[in-house]
């Protein structure tokens, strides 16, 4: 079915709308990029399947391309050519020509969004208002298991407690009734971790390795402005710790890539986006899987290319997405990526007795950092308040709420499984977590309709 609708996408998204053959052009309030169009090439109507060899496909599409350029008069485009998206600057005119085509899928205007966390790691405290000192992070490869050093992150904690409540299956921090100590045998080693998040700070002690050899891989930017991988924000940085770090990690020893598709400010261009996508598709290295800890509102604008775009990614590249279930306090099926069945959801849970975070708020709010997102979507609950990991200063840490903690915990236990069986599929890699998760121990007063009661496992 040809797809034309012209609505302004935001950051990361992936799950499939549907509209008539019509051309219907539907803008969105958000703040479009003008004259900015992502073309989605129809792979079904050049012969491609399923099976097709990347580099046949890739092919297939710059063929697709250029016909398309030269037909329609395209001056300025960039294909990202495994995905199969064409990325055009045009008038409308251009664009409602090309949505008529019978080999294109779908024509969406581009578009801008943010992360969905607070900024950084704050001076001070968002809460208390009060002067919030960054610890050393005093970083080091510990033996399991790694003994946490105190059970409350309130007070001056060294550890993280998300650590210790992964790896147990009954306990309450609250309660004191935690094991103190993370138990692991994997660490990841030579499993791929991309980050399409802010950055990383790759000269930070926690992405050290044995002999001080960082483990950070290749990565990129797609953000024009800004064309390192280097974190000017923070976010990715945090994420990257809780996933991989030496000390806060859960995979100790992979490696972790820089996929940098969101600038200084936190602001996320969907074409940037799926261009990092692409990229992740063209050079992976192998286990890998990808971290995203975004959300992009569908009731807000049409999330139609990226849904097409990570649907694409997970199904002709066998790499597994885990992102975060948004922090809205409502349903993760009014998100993306979230909406998409392949990609696993990550909830968040308090250290209060293990309920979802943000489970007092009696209805959902329309600002971020309310709560965690609940229902069927969600795969698993992690750990997602004052979780503790690397800061933008390479030597020090702080702490961070929100659903985009509780993914990098996901990610980094996949990580160990990935070490332990490389070939797993995406698929697999979803039903190992939903199998071994800890399952009743969320209270369900207040986890949310039709979510399921799962907390996050790991023995590896």
């Amino acid at each position: 079915m040809k797809i034309s609708t012209l609505a302004s996408a935001l950051l990361i998204s992936l799950g499939l709308a549907t509209a008539s053959d019509a051309a219907e052009f539907a803008r969105s309030p958000l703040r479009v990029v003008p004259n900015n169009y992502l073309v989605v090439l129809d792979d079904v109507a050049i012969g491609l399947t399923l099976g097709a060899e990347p580099e046949d496909r890739a092919r297939a599409f710059e063929g697709l391309a250029t016909d398309l350029r030269r037909v329609h008069g395209v001056r300025r485009s960039t294909l990202l050519n495994h995905l199969g998206i064409l990325v055009v600057e045009a008038d409308e005119r251009t664009a409602r020509r090309l949505a008529r085509d019978p080999r294109v899928l779908l024509v969406e205007e581009d578009a801008v969004g943010g992360i969905s966390l607070f900024q950084q790691c704050y001076a001070v405290d968002p809460y208390t208002g009060l002067p919030v000192p960054k610890p050393l992070a005093n970083s080091y490869l510990p033996s399991s298991p790694q003994a946490i050093g105190c059970w409350d992150p309130q007070i001056s904690c060294s550890d993280n407690w998300g650590l210790d409540r992964i790896g147990q299956r009954q306990g309450d921090v609250w309660a004191h009734t935690t094991d103190f100590s993370y138990a692991f045998s994997a660490t990841g080693a030579g499993v791929h971790i991309y980050l399409a998040d802010t950055g990383i700070a790759w000269d930070h002690q926690e992405f050290l390795g044995s002999g001080g050899v960082a483990r950070v891989g290749n990565g990129t930017s797609w953000v024009p402005q800004e064309p390192g991988t280097y974190d000017s924000f923070g976010h990715g940085t945090h994420v990257a710790g809780i996933a991989a770090g030496r000390r806060f990690g859960v995979a100790k020893q992979a490696t972790v890539h820089s996929v940098r598709v969101c600038d200084r400010k936190g602001s996320c261009q969907q074409s940037w986006v799926i261009g990092g996508l692409d990229w992740i598709a063209a050079n992976a290295q192998r286990p890998a899987i990808v971290n995203m800890s975004f959300n992009l509102p569908r009731w807000r604008e049409d999330t139609s290319t990226l849904e097409l775009a990570a649907s694409r990614f997970i199904a002709w590249y066998g790499i597994a997405i885990v992102n975060s279930a948004g922090n809205w306090n409502q349903s993760a099926s009014n998100f993306a990526p979230t909406s998409v069945p392949e990609v696993i959801v990550a909830g968040g849970i308090d250290w209060v007795r293990n309920e979802r975070w943000g489970a007092h708020y009696s209805q959902g709010c329309h600002t971020v950092g309310c709560g965690s997102n609940y229902g069927p979507s969600v795969d698993v609950f992690a750990p997602a308040t004052d979780v503790r990991s690397a800061s933008m200063d390479p030597l020090r840490a702080c702490r961070l709420t929100g659903t985009s903690m509780a993914a990098p915990h996901v990610t980094g236990v996949a990580a160990l499984y990935l070490q332990l069986h490389p070939s797993a599929t995406p698929a697999e890699l979803q039903s190992m977590l939903i199998s071994t998760a800890t399952v009743g121990v969320i209270p369900a007063a207040n986890l949310g309709p039709g979510t399921p009661n799962r907390l996050l496992f790991t023995d590896y």
